[in-house]
């Protein structure tokens, strides 16, 4: 690690070696251990992967403390608060920052103490304590928390004042750079030097694009990760000045001509490129290794120089540093050069190999290269600080830029507030009031100018509107915003009774899946329903006895899961925890919807096809090749993590009984991923699968997003409980229509009119 000095860091915590005891001291193997578990945290924590940080870190300090090692212990204290820093628990952050903070002044370590202050000041502005957070970076000298309570408080001018004393040297560490421009780009921006504050922030965007380039494994907290609200933050700052300067009429930048032929082209572009990242480079793997596709040989020779080129570059990087600043100069033009000619050689790919660039770049592509059809309009979001962004795309590019005047906090507030009475199950809390305003803020500029579907809709007639959400609006279903009130929510028009709405993480999936070659399924529908969850449960006595099935009909509550601790993996249930565990009762409601289903579309209800009832375990699911299939669908019990005992992921709920010992009965969203599909619908008919939790620069991390990973080109997710019976009545409608020849989207609309 190469150093970085005091003054340059404001939560960068002050601990760029870990060193425990005494120079020329042999290390015992135990504070070999200890350092190494720390250095493993830094690194989990450097690219955002907090939780596996903070095992690291907890690790290391209960190693320091039976050694008695305090300077080692005040490290792993800082670095436990970061990651609650990180993760928003600023309280306990505060907790660990104090602790720590009292060691460095019992060793009289000046670079420690500083370190904790700072640190302490990076929670206080957090809290929008600015005063007390200002005193902290005064006391430090931590210039850049000072500028980080000066763009917080509106003081862009005094800002300016000290970035202009503190730019980066030409050896400093990447991530220091990052948070040096984006300051930089936030105080131009403040002042309304919109040109060159979109000139920093893509310094910063530059340089985080090629961090990530070289991140080995799990790339998914990468933008989340870094100083001062994460690497993302680059980003925002850069939509944000290039949809700026768009709206006040500005045309064109040569600076990032490649990104698209003028600003709001270019602003999409790195909205695009904080979305579905590293879903888009999942799915991109996974179809490499079933479609080759061959250029010709003039255009594989020039990539495959540019590429060898440029690794050699790399290779030479380490050595530049090592001679200097004017080496070091030289070989970043020779790269930026080469980069640049690369740059120029994926566009020419995209227009005569579009195959082949989508699976051998999966970057953002420019909004005028995405395969839209001629009815489909894409409306795209980019939530900032202080506004957000809507981009209207249609076949050709960016037709139109809305700004709307609210940013994060205030838009989440409001989102939640809507959410709230069906999260609650209080529906008749329902506000069409609150429905029609965010309509009126997202949607309705956006839709002035598409015209809607009728009703019933002609094959082929109206728009297809495609949400690309960004933040807490992946939760939002755009459907039930309001149109026109009414006298109460029965009377009101819905955005889903005018229009044909899918959703997609990004625009750029959206082109890689129209990209892909598909082949053609083998097989109609899976299905799989009604579970057996006890084996008290009189289907199961029915089977073991060789009997006749049951009634479903006589199944009640006593049959329920209830989440005991069968199995080692749910961990320990104890008597103290009888009153609050789980139920999931049995479901027969799901066995008819399965049958109705199975009928509608010509399929036998029989294994391996449908599993209904003793076959609707997670065994037999692991038996069926669920690549084969046309459509899949699962009619059971879905829920969150944390419900159950030592599941820690979104889950669907299996048949509890005759698994193998491998087999839990729980099919989790880890498990999907390794899912291999071929489906153009995965149909949850379950509760709560759309929702998930929002990951920065990725979108929501839910069962939507698994299946897509999987191979499925569409999913149908509810994001509240479901009611079980009205459920059975919109299945059979909905795969009605699609036996009917509907699209999905307009199949899914009109079983939901129904």
């Amino acid at each position: 690690m190469r150093n970085v000095s005091v003054r340059k860091i404001a939560f960068l915590l002050l601990f760029p070696l870990f060193v425990i005891g005494l120079a020329g001291t042999a290390f015992a193997q135990s504070e070999d251990e200890a350092v190494k578990l720390y250095q493993q945290g830094q690194e989990a924590q450097k690219y955002g992967r907090y939780q596996e940080a903070l095992s690291y870190f907890e690790k290391s300090l209960e190693i320091n403390k039976k050694l008695g090692h305090l300077q080692g212990i005040s490290a792993n204290l800082n670095y436990i608060g970061a990651v609650y820093d990180s993760l928003g628990q600023y309280e306990k952050a505060l907790t660990y920052y104090e602790e720590s903070l009292k060691i460095s002044k019992e060793l009289k370590i000046p670079q420690s103490v500083a370190g904790s202050l700072n640190n302490i000041g990076g929670v206080y502005l957090y809290e929008k304590r600015y005063k007390e957070a200002e005193q902290k970076f005064l006391q430090t000298k931590g210039e850049p928390g000072l500028v980080a309570v000066f763009l917080a408080t509106g003081r862009h001018n005094e800002a300016l004042k000290l970035l202009k004393n503190m730019p980066p040297e030409w050896n400093s560490d990447n991530p220091y750079r990052i948070q040096f421009y984006t300051q930089y780009g936030f105080a131009l921006k403040g002042v309304g030097q919109l040109k060159e504050s979109s000139s920093k922030f893509y310094k910063a965007v530059s340089i985080a694009e090629e961090m990530r380039q070289k991140v080995k494994g799990e790339k998914t907290g990468f933008l989340g990760g870094g100083y001062l609200g994460g690497r993302i933050r680059a980003y925002k700052g850069l939509v944000a000045s290039l949809s700026e300067r768009a709206i006040n009429g500005e045309t064109k930048d040569k600076e990032f001509i490649s990104f698209g032929k003028d600003f709001p082209s270019n602003a999409f572009y790195f909205a695009e490129s904080t979305k579905a990242r590293t879903l888009l480079e999942a799915m991109v793997e996974s179809a490499r290794k079933s479609q080759k596709v061959e250029i010709s040989e003039d255009l594989r020779q020039r990539e495959q120089s540019l590429i060898n080129q440029l690794t050699a570059i790399e290779n030479l990087w380490d050595d530049a540093y090592k001679k200097g600043e004017e080496v070091l100069k030289r070989l970043q033009e020779r790269k930026e050069g080469l980069t640049v000619e690369l740059n120029t050689l994926i566009k020419e790919l995209r227009q005569k190999y579009p195959r082949y660039a989508a699976l051998n770049y999966p970057k953002p592509i420019p909004a005028e290269e995405l395969p839209l059809k001629d009815n489909e309009v894409l409306i795209e979001y980019a939530i900032g600080d202080d506004a957000s962004y809507v981009f209207v795309v249609k076949k050709g590019g960016v037709k139109n830029l809305f700004k709307i005047p609210i940013g994060k906090e205030a838009l989440e507030e409001k989102v939640k507030s809507f959410m709230e009475p069906m999260n609650t199950k209080n529906y008749e809390g329902f506000s069409v009031k609150e429905a029609k305003g965010l309509y009126d803020l997202l949607l309705a500029d956006a839709l002035k100018e598409v015209h809607p579907s009728p009703t019933p809709l002609p094959q082929g007639e109206g728009a297809n509107v495609i949400i690309v959400p960004d933040g807490i609006l992946g939760l939002l279903p755009f459907e039930a915003l309001i149109v026109k009130e009414g006298k109460d929510y029965k009377d009101s028009l819905y955005a889903g009774d005018k229009y044909n709405i899918s959703y997609y993480q990004s625009a750029t999936v959206l082109a890689l899946q129209r990209g892909l070659k598909e082949n053609k399924p083998e097989k109609m529908l899976f299905a799989l329903g009604n579970p057996i969850y006890s084996t008290d449960d009189l289907r199961y006595i029915a089977w073991k006895e060789k009997k006749e099935n049951v009634l479903i009909a006589s199944l009640n509550n006593k049959y329920s899961f209830r989440g005991l601790a069968i199995k080692p993996k749910w961990g320990k249930t104890t008597e103290a925890d009888a009153g609050s565990k789980i139920e999931f009762p049995p479901l027969p409601e799901t066995e008819i919807e399965v049958k109705e289903i199975a009928k509608i579309m010509n399929v036998k209800t029989q294994p391996p096809d449908v599993l209904l009832s003793m076959t609707a375990n997670e065994t037999e699911l692991r038996k069926t090749g669920l690549e084969k299939y046309k459509y899949v669908h699962f009619a059971t019990h879905a829920s969150l993590p944390g419900m159950i005992q030592g599941i820690n992921e979104p889950f669907l709920l299996l048949g509890q009984v005759e698994n193998n010992e491998k087999d839990d009965g729980f099919l989790t969203i880890n498990e999907v991923l390794d899912l291999r599909l071929n489906a153009d619908a995965v149909v949850l008919s379950a509760c709560v699968t759309g929702v998930g939790k929002e990951v920065e620069g990725e979108g929501v991390a839910n069962f939507a997003r698994a299946f897509q990973h999987a191979g499925a080109r569409s999913i149908v997710v509810s994001l509240w409980e479901v009611a079980s019976d009205p459920a059975v009545e919109y299945m059979k409608a909905f795969y009605g229509h699609l036996k009917a020849g509907k699209s999905r989207g307009e199949a899914l609309r009109l079983a939901r009119n129904e």
